[in-house]
């Protein structure tokens, strides 16, 4: 009996060890894939140039880039080389290269470190001196900007600038709000719209720098080449203003259909729910300016077909509606504007031309934390 137990179990453990060896799927071996060899990193502030050297293949079908652990880039075909024009800064980073086979094979990675330290600032364009400013928006401004980026800002004097690199300032921010201009870019002061002035700002859009236009800086739309003369801002306010015991918001969800509140230009911003539909309040009860510099959609002739002014307005400008008032829920007027980079244009520019948009609101301010996280969510974009 105690035999044929021990043989009971021989059996068994016989036919178990069958079945783990056993497969009816082929599992073809996968031969070493050379990665790449020669692997160089070099930085010049943000912007990251590799470059290496390929394995002799007529498989390769790919390369992939790595920062940090995570994809950046796949490219197709026997490449050597890759810019990463504005890479995130950071010490000691990663970058890894791998190469891609035919049969969705890929090496082991090489990797090169090295440290990105950024030398950008964020301009600010002025008419004269920081120290020669009046107006008390433009002095608030102005010192926001200071004392949020310390260092990396700089403010920089029409009169004395001959050219401007996008290398150095990515962002140029512009924000005029005077009491009493006329209507017009060509009245705005006139040291930021001498020939000069404005060939130094186009030749600087032109080689990718952006721009941030606020206020009534956003008729800088039409010399700097954003927009055509018939396009240029045309509801406009520029008088003393007066008092008010309501809220000003801005509506960034056009006609109830376009909804940008989602958009990176909005993140973190207190909310409003006085109307039926959400807003962001920039501007609490108090004396208010009510300076707008905005557009008015059903104002303007068009030569393209849409469903509405603000699709028509986006087509024929090529630009995006990304905010309105906070009251309107219609498509009748743009407060704030997106331009992209083109092929002439590489420079993008955001627009912010609503009164509600007062940096310094002179009985003070409840939502002035709103403005100033709009502007540097503006900022920010315009800086990636």
């Amino acid at each position: 009996m105690k035999n044929n137990i021990i043989l009971s179990i021989m059996v068994a453990a016989a036919a178990t060890m069958g079945l783990g060896s056993c497969s009816s799927v082929d599992l073809p071996e996968t031969p070493y894939s050379p990665g790449v060899e020669q692997l160089t990193c070099r930085a010049d502030g943000r912007h990251v140039t590799l470059s290496w050297t390929l394995p002799q293949s007529a498989d390769i079908i790919g390369v992939q880039i790595i920062r940090n652990g995570e994809i950046i880039a796949t490219l197709d075909g026997a490449v050597t080389s890759y810019d990463v024009p504005r890479a995130t800064p950071g010490m000691d980073v990663a970058y890894t290269v791998k190469v891609i086979y035919a049969g969705d094979k890929v090496s082991e990675g090489s990797t090169a470190r090295v440290d990105i330290i950024s030398t950008e600032k964020i301009a600010m364009l002025l008419p004269c001196d920081r120290t020669a400013l009046t107006d008390d928006d433009e002095i608030a401004a102005a010192d926001w900007l200071a004392a949020s980026y310390g260092n990396d800002c700089e403010f920089l004097n029409v009169a004395d600038v001959q050219s401007i690199d996008p290398a150095k300032y990515p962002v140029v921010w512009v924000h005029i709000d005077q009491i009493g201009l006329q209507i017009g870019w060509q009245n705005l002061p006139a040291a930021l719209v001498s020939d000069k002035a404005v060939k130094v700002m186009t030749d600087y859009i032109a080689a990718g720098g952006n721009v941030l236009l606020t206020k009534f800086a956003t008729q800088l739309t039409v010399p700097y080449g954003y927009l055509a003369a018939e396009y240029t801002p045309n509801i406009f306010g520029s008088g003393e203003g007066g008092q008010g015991d309501d809220i000003w918001t801005i509506n960034a969800n056009i006609g109830l259909i376009y909804d940008h509140r989602a958009d990176p230009f909005f993140k973190g911003m207190e909310t409003s729910n006085q109307y039926s539909h959400e807003s962001f309040p920039l501007e609490g009860p108090g004396w208010r300016e009510d300076h707008n510099c905005c557009w008015d959609l059903n104002a303007y002739r068009y030569t393209v077909a849409g469903d509405n002014t603000v699709q028509m307005f986006e087509l024929q400008n090529n630009c995006e509606v990304v905010a309105t008032w906070g009251h309107v829920v219609d498509f009748a007027v743009a407060s704030m504007l997106s331009f992209p980079a083109t092929d002439t244009r590489a420079g993008r520019c955001v627009a912010i031309g609503l009164s509600a948009y007062e940096f310094n609101q002179s009985t003070g301010n409840v939502y002035q934390a709103n403005v100033e996280r709009l502007t540097r969510n503006c900022i920010d974009y315009l800086n990636e």
